[in-house]
């Protein structure tokens, strides 16, 4: 079902948002004068390396692999801040929904490094299903930083994954736009079917490997 939902909803939302993304990389183009698509090679499902593709909001010279941490220290033009905060930058992935590479909802593709770096319990769990244009890290309170640093996230995604997790992060993701309010893994509404993954992980209970802050 998930599948046929990505390849249906992915299509139509990826012919509906072209006008959108062509206008965005005419202004890209025209803010760093340069190509304005941005292509990184990231992990996906199964730890299979693909092509995903981004509008570009950092400068050429800007490292291509750079992390969140690096680019902190960047200068970002209004533009560039914009298209970040408001995740417009993101919407060329929807091609790669309907062609299998994504899915509309999952843990965020994480690059080579990263992924590399993560604890590989951690790290294969995350890859069991296909990235997501969105997810629970991405709506999360600690999207500021490391995918690492909160694997609870991603994790009690994998655990409990549902068409109507599916939808509620999806109009989460909506609202976060708009208003820029993150989600705890507590707001998940209670008719949304849970299998107490969190409250183990807070304990140190499941997945201990992880070495979890019981704080976080």
């Amino acid at each position: 079902m998930k599948r046929l939902i990505d390849l249906v909803m992915g299509t139509v939302l990826a012919l509906l948002s072209l006008p959108v993304v062509l206008l965005l990389a005419a202004v890209s183009a025209l803010n760093l004068r340069a190509w304005p698509f941005f292509v990184q090679t990231r992990i996906g499902a199964g730890g299979v390396p693909f092509r995903l593709v981004k509008l570009r909001t950092l400068p050429v010279s800007t490292n291509h692999y750079a992390d969140k941490r690096a680019i902190e220290s960047i200068p970002l033009t209004w533009v560039s801040r914009t298209l970040r905060r408001t995740h417009l930058d993101e919407l060329p992935q929807l091609v790669l929904v309907p062609i299998g590479r994504m899915s509309l909802v999952g843990p965020r593709p994480e690059m080579r490094f990263l992924h590399e770096e993560m604890p590989a319990s951690f790290a294969r769990r995350r890859t069991e299903v296909r990235p997501g244009c969105t997810g629970l890290w991405q709506i999360g309170h600690q999207c500021s930083g490391l995918i690492a640093e909160a694997p609870e996230y991603d994790l009690h995604y994998v655990d409990n994954r549902s068409l109507l997790l599916d939808l509620w992060i999806v109009w989460r993701t909506v609202t976060m736009t708009i208003h820029h309010r993150t989600v705890s893994i507590a707001d998940i509404p209670a008719w949304i079917p849970q299998a107490g993954t969190v409250t183990a992980l807070r304990l140190g209970q499941a997945h201990p490997e992880l070495e979890i802050d019981p704080a976080a």
